[in-house]
């Protein structure tokens, strides 16, 4: 199947100004609801729900979630899903030619997911730095995934109306907010899962590079109790807290993800004639410090955890009392929501 970057599920076009953003994950769920309050996307709420299991790319059968029951404040009228597995494939691909050249296009074979599961593909066609070429942002979910995530939500409001992938999502919530504060010069946004990270590029308010390292937060998590004997469970707040010192044990985990961090900002540099002036992260920010502090001595650029709630209007009360100290989670809650309602009419 093959269908919009932001709309793997099916229906009309709608007007979304009351817009739930769900992103789906493995140690806990982020829910935002957003709305379009005299033509600002303003928050109107933010939670943390319990933390979902998805079903294997490659498992047969009808999976169906247990019901995500959204307390009153979360119910808006429709809901943008958002998922992110390792098996999720994302692509910024350069296509020579015309819009045309990219209908004509093998998309599993350029995603990488012509074995195995059944995926679903999407794609979005972006604005190219050069005539005769098309910028391409394609995607990839396995269709088990897809259509567990598709029934997530119990009958009533509020309603599904797009399924999408985390790490496209957290990239229309940076770029609502690089254009309004960071300005126009180069940025890089590291967005840092559970097994998967995602470095994106951005120059004058446009995608110039996407990246997906297979390196998450995990790493981190395992290297930390194999030294110490910690129990999993137990290690982030140890990281946070700075109760033992794990700086030696973060540099040997990420350093492979580091060599591709000055590989990606070299690209953009180099490709769009610019620096790069700012680095942001978001994600699963396991022992923050230890990644901004390791990647400033790589990158020689000071590396700040980017929180996407506070780039919009907040209603009082709008945030639970766990969100605090989480925010840089909400990346792609918040740009799922973004990335399909009407702002400004």
């Amino acid at each position: 199947m093959i269908s919009s970057l932001y709309s793997y599920l099916p229906g009309r076009r709608r007007h979304y100004t009351d817009v739930v953003g769900i992103d789906v994950g493995t140690t806990a769920t982020r829910v935002v609801r957003v709305q379009n309050v005299g033509g600002t996307a303003t928050l109107m709420a933010a939670d943390l729900m319990p933390a979902f299991q998805l079903p294997a790319a490659d498992a047969k059968g009808d999976f169906r979630p247990e019901p995500l029951i959204l307390p009153k404040a979360l119910r808006g009228v429709y809901a943008a899903v958002t998922i992110n597995t390792p098996q999720v494939s994302i692509r910024l691909l350069t296509v020579p030619g015309t819009q045309e050249k990219v209908e004509q296009l093998n998309f599993p074979e350029l995603l990488g997911v012509t074995d195995g599961a059944e995926y679903r593909i999407g794609y979005e066609i972006l604005t190219a730095e050069m005539r005769g070429e098309q910028m391409v942002l394609a995607t990839g979910v396995p269709e088990t995934q897809a259509r567990w995530a598709a029934a997530l939500l119990p009958r009533g409001l509020p309603a599904p109306c797009s399924l999408q992938v985390a790490g496209v999502s957290a990239l229309s919530g940076f770029g609502y907010d690089l254009t309004r504060r960071l300005g126009e010069g180069g940025a890089l946004l590291v967005q840092i899962g559970t097994e998967v990270t995602n470095v994106a590029g951005f120059y004058k308010g446009r995608l110039a590079l996407f990246r997906q390292c297979s390196i998450g937060s995990q790493v981190i998590v395992k290297g930390v109790r194999d030294r110490f004997g910690i129990e999993a469970d137990l290690v982030p707040g140890i990281l946070e807290d700075g109760m033992i010192d794990a700086s030696e044990i973060v540099a040997g985990a990420i350093e492979p993800f580091l060599r591709q961090l000055v590989l990606a900002r070299e690209f953009v540099e180099r490709k769009r004639a610019c620096r790069v002036e700012h680095v942001l992260l978001c994600g699963s920010l396991m022992g923050s410090r230890h990644w901004s502090t390791h990647i400033e001595q790589a990158m020689g650029i000071q590396a700040n955890v980017w929180n996407p709630l506070a780039m919009l209007p907040v209603a009082p009360h709008a945030l639970a009392k766990c969100v605090q100290g989480k925010e840089c989670r909400f990346a792609a809650a918040v740009g799922a929501a973004l990335a399909i309602m009407e702002i400004g009419g």
